[in-house]
This record gives C-alpha cells, sequence and structure tokens, in this order.
C-alpha cells in the first residue's frame, strides 16, 4: 500500500455515512430547539427578559463592525438565533456577510507565531472557536443561502479550518500533533470544533463523513487517554469524571469534547463513540464548586481562578440530555457571576430548562459533603451544602503544564471567604509565573531547607506522582490521607499528608522523613491578616477566622521572644505575591521546627470560627506515640499516632500500647462522652490497622491492614472498612444481633460479625 494510500485508509478509518435527522438546520438552532425555546418565552419570564436581550444584541450587530474575533463570534450566535426565533431574512444576510469575513481570510489561525515553527502550525485555540461558531451559523441560515453561497461558504470552512486541523491533529499524512501536544486542552477544543463544522456541512461536503467518523474515533481515544510515562504526561481524565487540571481548563477541554458529541446527537441517528469516563464530568464540578451568600468560589489548584466554572461544560451535558436537577443548582449558584450565566448565551438559551426542571431544583446537590479523586489525586471536604460553610480541598498529584509543584497542598475556605489559599498564578508571560507562583513555595506544603519539588518538574513533568487515598466519612468524622513523597523524591525520602477532621477541628498530620538533616518549615499561605497570641495563631477575613494551632513537633511559645525558646516552634515570614497580582507582594507564614534532623511530625489544629466555644485541644507525647485529646460538643476524641509505623521498623509489625488499646494502627482515633471512659469509645477509627484490642476485648481482627470505622447509634452498630482487594475482616458486635457495615447487614455470630470481600475469579 503505497503511503498516500496508507494516510487516507487512516484518516477514513472504519467510516461509514452517519443518518441524518432532518434537512437543515439540524444543529443547535434546529425547528425542534427553537420551537421549545419559544414555548419557554412564553411561559418563562427570565427567558423571555434574557430573549429580549438577545434581540436587542442582534439588532445592535446588524450595523456594528465587530472589533475583534470575540465579538464577531458573539454576533454570528446572536444573528443565528434571532434569524431562527423570527425568520427575518435580515439577521441571515448580516450573518452571511459575517461569514464572508471569516472566508475572506488567507490563514485562519490567530496565534501569528505559531506560523513561524518548524513545522508550521497551521491551527490554533482560535480556530476551533472559529470552526465551530462558522459551522452552527452556516446551518442555521441555510434555507437563507443560495446553492452557489452554500458551495462558497462550505469550501471556505474547509479550506480555512477544517482542512488544517485535519492535516495539524488527525491526517496520519500530515499529522504533527498528538492527543497531548498542547497538555489536555488543545486537542479537544480545536479537533472537536472543526468536528461541529464538519458535521454543519456533511450535505455540501463528500468527504465529510469520513472526517466526521474519524473524529469521533478520536473521541473516545481521548476521552480514555491514560498518558505516557515515557514522556512524563499524566491522563487526561480520572475514571470517576475528575481532569487533571483546574476547573476553567476542565471546563474550556469538557466543552469542547461535548459541542461535538452535542452537535452528533442533534444531527444523527447513529450514536457516538461511548465515552464513560466523563460520566462523572458534572459531579467534578459540583464537588470543587463552594457556594456563597455572594455567589461562589471553585478550587483553584495549579493556574485556576475561584472565579472559574465549570458551567459551559455543564450547560453542554444538560444539551447532549444529561440533565440532573443538580446540574440546575449548581448552575444557578455559579450564574451571579455574569460571566457564569451560560443559558444566556444564545446557544445555550434554546436549552432554556422547562418550568418542571427548574421546580426540581432543591436548595443543594443532594451530593455526599466528601469527594475523592484517587487516580490524580484531589479531594474536597465541607461542613455542609449550604452556603458559607467550610471547605477544605487538597491536591497530591502531577506536576506538568497548569499543575504546580503543589504535592500535598490544600486549602481551606470558611463562612464565605478564603483564609488559608493557593498562591493562584499570574500572565504565563511573566517571569513571576515560573519563578514562583508555579513552585513549592508558593503553596501550603512542608519544605527541608527550603526545598520540596524541584523546580523543573513544573516543565518536565513529575516522573513519580502524588497520590490522595483512604477517604473516610463517617459523619462528624471523616479522613483523607496524601502521599506527596514521588514529586518531592529529590528531597523527601517520606513526605505523607493526612487530614482528619472531628467536629469542629481539623488536624493536618505531616509524616516526614528526608534523605538527610535538614531544617523542616511547614508554609502557611493566607488571606486577611493573620496575628499571633501565644501558642495560636488566628488568620482573620472578614467575618471569618480560623484558629491554628502547632502541636507537634513542637508548639509556639506561650509568650516572650522566639530566641528564648530554642527548643519550640518558631514562626517566620515570607514574602509571597497576591493571586493574579505580581506586582504586589502577599505575606505567608514558615512555621519552623525545632533544631536539624532527618525526620519529623507536624500535627497542626485547625479551627474555624463558629458560634459555640472553641474546642479544647490537648496534647501527649511518649517515646513510642503521640496524642491529641479534642475536647467538644460534650464528648471527647483521642487521637493516637503510632510512632512505631511510621516506616522506621521493616521486619516487625507496629506492635503499640495506645491509652491501654493494643494495636498496630498507624492512627487510631477514640471517640467518647464527656466525663466517659476511652475505654468504652462510642467510636473508634483505625487507619492501616489488623488489630484492635483491650482486656481480652477483641474490637478488630484482620490479617491485612486496614481503615476501619466503627460506631454505635441509637439504631445499632454501623462499620465501614477500606482494606485490600481481598480480605476478611472481623468486627466485635457488642450484643448486637448484626452489623451495617457499608450499609450492608452482617449476621453475628458469638459476638462477632464477618465483613468478607473476594477478588472476582478470572
Amino acid at each position: 500500500m503505497s503511503g498516500l494510500a496508507l494516510a487516507a485508509c487512516l484518516l477514513a478509518g472504519g467510516a461509514q455515512a452517519q443518518t441524518l435527522k432532518s434537512g437543515h438546520p439540524y444543529l443547535t438552532f434546529s425547528d425542534a430547539h427553537v420551537s421549545r425555546f419559544k414555548a419557554r418565552v412564553a411561559e418563562d419570564p427570565d427567558a423571555r427578559a434574557a430573549w429580549t436581550k438577545a434581540r436587542t444584541d442582534a439588532d445592535a450587530a446588524l450595523t456594528r463592525k465587530p472589533a475583534n474575533d470575540r465579538e464577531l463570534n458573539a454576533a454570528l450566535m446572536g444573528l443565528s438565533l434571532t434569524y431562527r426565533m423570527t425568520g427575518e431574512r435580515r439577521y441571515a444576510d448580516r450573518a452571511k456577510a459575517l461569514l464572508d469575513v471569516y472566508a475572506g481570510r488567507a490563514n485562519w489561525v490567530t496565534d501569528k507565531p505559531l506560523l513561524a515553527r518548524s513545522p508550521v502550525w497551521n491551527s490554533d485555540l482560535g480556530m476551533g472557536t472559529s470552526a465551530y461558531v462558522f459551522g452552527l451559523t452556516f446551518d442555521a441560515i441555510h434555507d437563507a443561502l443560495t446553492p452557489a453561497e452554500r458551495d462558497r461558504l462550505a469550501k471556505a470552512l474547509v479550506k480555512g479550518a477544517i482542512r488544517p486541523t485535519l492535516n495539524d491533529w488527525i491526517d496520519g499524512k500530515e499529522r504533527i500533533h498528538s492527543l497531548d501536544t498542547m497538555g489536555h486542552n488543545w486537542f479537544s477544543h480545536i479537533v472537536f470544533g472543526a468536528g461541529v463544522a464538519a458535521i454543519a456541512i456533511k450535505s455540501e461536503e463528500p468527504q465529510a463523513d469520513a472526517w466526521i467518523r474519524r473524529i469521533d474515533e478520536a473521541a473516545e481515544e481521548w476521552a480514555n487517554y491514560d498518558g505516557s510515562a515515557i514522556e512524563t504526561k499524566p491522563a487526561h481524565f480520572a475514571s470517576n469524571g475528575a481532569f487533571v487540571e483546574s476547573i476553567n481548563y476542565a471546563d474550556f477541554a469538557a466543552e469542547g469534547y461535548l459541542r461535538f458529541k452535542r452537535a452528533w446527537l442533534d444531527a444523527f441517528k447513529e450514536p457516538p463513540a461511548a465515552t464513560p469516563r466523563l460520566a462523572g464530568l458534572g459531579d467534578y464540578f459540583i464537588q470543587n464548586l463552594y457556594p456563597t451568600s455572594g455567589g461562589f468560589l471553585s478550587t483553584n489548584f495549579g493556574d485556576g481562578n475561584p472565579t472559574s466554572s465549570g458551567a459551559s461544560a455543564i450547560a453542554n451535558l444538560w444539551a447532549t440530555g444529561d440533565q440532573q436537577s443538580r446540574y440546575l443548582w449548581y448552575l444557578d449558584t455559579v450564574r451571579a457571576d455574569p460571566k457564569q450565566d451560560v443559558f444566556a448565551e444564545p446557544e445555550n438559551m434554546v436549552q432554556w430548562p422547562s418550568a418542571k426542571a427548574r421546580a426540581s431544583t432543591g436548595k443543594g446537590p443532594g451530593l455526599p459533603t466528601s469527594w475523592i479523586d484517587g487516580d490524580l489525586g484531589a479531594a474536597t471536604m465541607r461542613s455542609s451544602w449550604a452556603p458559607d460553610a467550610t471547605f477544605l480541598a487538597l491536591r497530591s498529584g502531577f506536576t506538568w503544564n497548569h499543575n504546580h509543584a503543589d504535592a500535598g497542598s490544600f486549602i481551606l475556605w470558611h463562612k464565605g471567604r478564603q483564609l488559608l489559599i493557593d498562591s493562584g498564578n499570574s500572565s504565563y508571560a511573566r517571569p513571576e509565573y515560573d519563578g514562583y507562583y508555579r513552585q513549592s513555595v508558593a503553596h501550603n506544603v512542608v519544605t527541608l531547607d527550603g526545598k520540596a519539588e524541584p523546580e523543573s518538574n513544573t516543565y518536565n513533568g513529575s516522573h513519580f506522582v502524588g497520590r490522595v487515598d483512604h477517604l473516610v466519612d463517617a459523619g462528624d468524622l471523616r479522613f483523607v490521607w496524601a502521599d506527596a513523597t514521588g514529586p518531592n523524591a529529590a528531597t523527601f525520602e517520606r513526605k505523607y499528608r493526612s487530614f482528619m477532621w472531628i467536629g469542629d477541628t481539623i488536624l493536618v498530620i505531616d509524616d516526614l522523613k528526608g534523605w538527610k538533616p535538614g531544617q523542616f518549615e511547614w508554609l502557611m499561605h493566607y488571606e486577611g491578616e493573620a496575628k499571633r497570641q501565644g501558642q495560636v495563631i488566628t488568620v482573620r477575613n472578614g467575618e471569618a477566622e480560623v484558629a491554628v494551632r502547632p502541636l507537634f513537633p513542637q508548639t509556639l511559645p506561650d509568650a516572650g521572644l522566639f530566641t528564648d525558646y530554642p527548643e519550640l516552634m518558631r514562626m517566620a515570614e515570607g514574602r509571597g505575591l497576591k493571586d493574579h497580582a505580581p506586582d504586589e507582594a502577599q505575606p505567608y507564614l514558615r512555621l519552623q521546627a525545632p533544631g536539624v534532623t532527618d525526620r519529623a511530625k507536624f500535627v497542626v489544629a485547625l479551627t474555624p470560627n463558629g458560634p459555640g466555644p472553641a474546642p479544647g485541644i490537648e496534647k501527649v507525647e511518649t517515646k513510642d506515640w503521640l496524642m491529641v485529646r479534642l475536647t467538644q460538643k460534650g464528648e471527647v476524641t483521642e487521637v493516637y499516632f503510632n510512632l512505631l509505623a511510621d516506616g522506621r521498623i521493616r521486619h516487625r509489625n507496629a506492635n503499640a500500647d495506645l491509652g491501654g488499646w493494643r494495636t498496630d494502627a498507624y492512627i487510631l482515633a477514640l471517640t467518647y462522652p464527656e466525663g466517659g471512659s476511652a475505654a468504652s469509645p462510642r467510636r473508634w477509627f483505625v487507619a492501616d490497622g489488623s488489630y484492635l484490642r483491650r482486656d481480652g476485648r477483641v474490637e478488630l481482627d484482620s490479617l491485612s491492614k486496614a481503615f476501619v470505622v466503627k460506631n454505635r447509634t441509637g439504631q445499632g452498630v454501623e462499620a465501614s472498612i477500606q482494606g485490600q482487594p481481598t480480605y476478611a475482616v472481623r468486627l466485635a458486635c457488642e450484643g448486637a444481633r448484626s452489623i451495617k457495615v457499608d450499609g450492608a447487614a452482617k449476621a453475628c455470630q458469638d459476638d462477632v460479625a464477618l465483613a468478607r470481600r473476594s477478588t472476582p475469579r478470572r
């Protein structure tokens, strides 16, 4: 087979003609969509107001010359909607004239330096948008074009956008890119924009069938891409729909693909390629949202922005038929920012939700208050879904491209304000972007002699990635563990960070070992003002505040100068930069462990302010374990940290006596009523333990280490287990006839319940 024939075969793939449901218009502004929107306008004042504004904008576009491509694209979408809603030819004629602006260009690339590369890059992000908008407009005004105009405009679209995109990204004869050339969003936005354009001209262009089928095949490859170890590049999506980069880039990347899926579903009878990883995409955006009384914030790790959202992607999910009521809750929450009001955009206006759909929207999404992305490394936890709740998010994944050197970093928001923050970013052209914002020092991590991740990770990638694992949610006790060792392996032999949220207190637990002795520092970036009074640092931003109290390896001194207490923790100030404002200084705090050592345990208590009294916090230290005792709301929780279980012994089990309890657990937490005894807790939690016993009573028996929480309630005894793929865990029944384990009842025999999980046979 010749090279030319092979390239043609590869481009066509298993191409078969797609069956159109109807004639033009068959995409966004089809008869069915427009008719439905007209009904919404008749019954819904908000829809009527949105349509009135859209028509006013279209009227202005009849005479106004667009100043740039953004205005040009907005005018084309508004004119397309208005023509289809009114049937007035003047809107179609103006849209045709604006399409000629694109058609008359010798080259549609807007990022001109790309044309100077070798080999030349003939397509860019702007082309993805122009192809998409041109295609939808062509379809919308199709009946107002003569056959000659249709042919001319279709040929211009192929020459200006579709063919350059196929040549750069798809066609084996000329292709210069792969799925991850420019990270995780270029392929999606450019290729699928061209895909929408190809669907729009299917009846005019004989080769369109092959192009569309090939791009649909590419959609499956793109969504399921698992990264490249050789090139040190990560996967695009986790198995639960989470995206590898920040919310704004997730929205941009997913929107590109979902526009193509939406166009396919509008146009064709056959189903598109399956993309199961994206099934949880909407919930990923929701779980990274923080509702406030005045609007919202979104997690902003990496090159994110707290004012970004996944609104465009979710609007397109809605348009593809994935119409969950919690999506409307999300869109209603973010629309407080006019830039996120996506149903006000002409292409989404025709998907305006019905009154019945609106009525089903609750006060929250109805999702759990904790979420984990175990594939790519992130988690969120919140006190509730109500606005201004307490919100904790962490990240420990892959460093490269739009992801910063922030493995193990976290943020804490409370009462609608940011308190402990990510430093954010700046224009990519500023030297501070690489010099400060992307580096570990700009994040809430621990350093050793000022070092954490190598600076080169942000460009070369972190070959040894971080993890987030073992999310436990037992009501007012939640736990999650992060392993940041991989990206920090040049400096740290061991870098684990756990978060235990008990009642109103969050314990941040760092288990650290460096390759050589040095000075450990716990970095804390904050918004607002930070003041130290004795052993507590209070960070205040408006009415929101959090008390930060270092407990181990030492406390801060109660009073006096730091130089008077060399054996205690010190506090120093670092000089950082404000988010998206590199010319403005932003101080941060450096909590310094005493002395020089190669191993350290940090335990820092975070207590956001609430209506009740502050929790009581005590600490106890012995040779083999550390303990924090929390007293709050009539209960006491003792949290033990087994120092023998931190990897220092390898061929013996970490057997320890933790307050009278014999166990090999990494962490043990015991909760009992105030005035009661830890010998008879109402709830216990074991992290990475295989047994727990006291006074001849066996509470937990498992040959392999597991994460187990067991709780006595008015409804009986409940437990939850995370363990190996195969395990047999025995739990004491305490006289109960059965124990509910992860929602399933386990019968008790001889006062013991057995919970088993087996690996499926192959």
